[in-house]
C-alpha cells in the first residue's frame, strides 16, 4: 500500500533515508509537470542557460527536500500543498543562477555575435526606426560628467515621461535597459527577473514603449 506524502515525511523527519526517497517518488510527477511548464513558458530551450528540463526536476527535488524538516502535519496542511512554493523557487533559483552566469559571460558579445554596449541618446538619429530608439534608452549615470550638463534638459524630459507612465510601464523600463543598476538586461533576463514569460515580457515592452514615446516632446522622435 502506497504510504501518504504526510506518512512518508514523518519518517523522514526522524531519519528514515528510505521514506525520504519514496517521498521523491511519490511527488516527481508533480515535480516533472512543474518543471516543463516552468521551462516552456520561459521558453528555456532558446535561452541559452544550458538548462533541461532534467537539471529543473533535480532542483525541484533539492526544494522539496529542505522542506521536510519544517513541515508540521499538526497544522492540517498536505504536504505537497506545503511543499509546491519551494520546489518551483529552487526551480526558478536555478534559472537566475544560469542567467547570471550567461550574463556575465556575455558582457561584450550575445549568443548571436551581437554586441551589448550602452547607447546615450544623442546618438539616435531623428528618422530611425522604432526599435533602434527603444534600444537606444541610456543607462542615465553612463555619460561622463562633463557631459551631463550639456544634455541636462533631454535628460530631464525622458525622466518626466517615464514618470506619466503606469507604475508597472516604469518599473519594466527602469530594469530592462539598465537604470536601477547601470546594466542594461537581455529580454530573457528581463522576463526570468519580473517572472513573466518571454511572450508577455516582450508585449509589456511593446506597450511601456510606445506610451513613453507618446509623453516625449516632439524633438525626441
Amino acid at each position: 500500500m502506497k504510504q501518504t506524502n504526510e506518512r512518508l515525511c514523518a519518517l523522514a523527519q526522524k531519519g528514515d533515508a528510505a521514506a525520504l526517497d519514496s517521498l521523491i517518488d511519490n511527488n516527481k510527477s508533480f515535480i516533472g509537470k512543474v518543471a516543463n511548464d516552468l521551462f516552456r513558458s520561459m521558453n528555456l530551450a532558446q535561452s541559452g542557460l544550458n538548462l533541461d528540463t532534467d537539471d529543473l526536476k533535480q532542483a525541484g527535488n533539492l526544494g522539496l527536500w529542505k522542506t521536510v524538516p519544517k513541515f508540521d502535519a499538526a497544522r492540517g496542511m498536505k504536504f505537497l500543498t506545503y511543499a509546491a512554493p519551494a520546489i518551483r523557487n529552487a526551480m526558478m533559483d536555478m534559472v537566475r543562477d544560469a542567467f547570471a552566469a550567461f550574463e556575465q559571460r556575455m558582457v561584450t558579445e550575445d549568443k548571436d555575435g551581437i554586441c551589448y554596449q550602452r547607447v546615450s541618446l544623442d546618438d539616435v538619429l531623428p528618422g530611425e526606426e522604432q526599435l533602434q530608439r527603444i534600444e537606444a534608452i541610456a543607462d542615465p549615470y553612463a555619460m561622463q560628467p562633463q557631459s551631463i550638463m550639456e544634455d541636462q534638459e533631454s535628460r530631464r524630459e525622458l525622466y518626466d515621461g517615464l514618470k506619466r507612465l503606469t507604475q508597472r510601464e516604469q518599473t519594466y523600463l527602469l530594469y530592462r535597459y539598465g537604470f536601477t543598476d547601470g546594466k542594461e538586461h537581455p529580454l530573457i533576463g528581463t522576463a526570468i527577473y519580473f517572472h513573466l514569460t518571454k511572450g508577455r515580457a516582450q508585449k509589456t515592452e511593446e506597450q511601456a514603449m510606445d506610451n513613453l514615446w507618446l509623453e516625449l516632446p516632439w524633438w525626441f522622435i
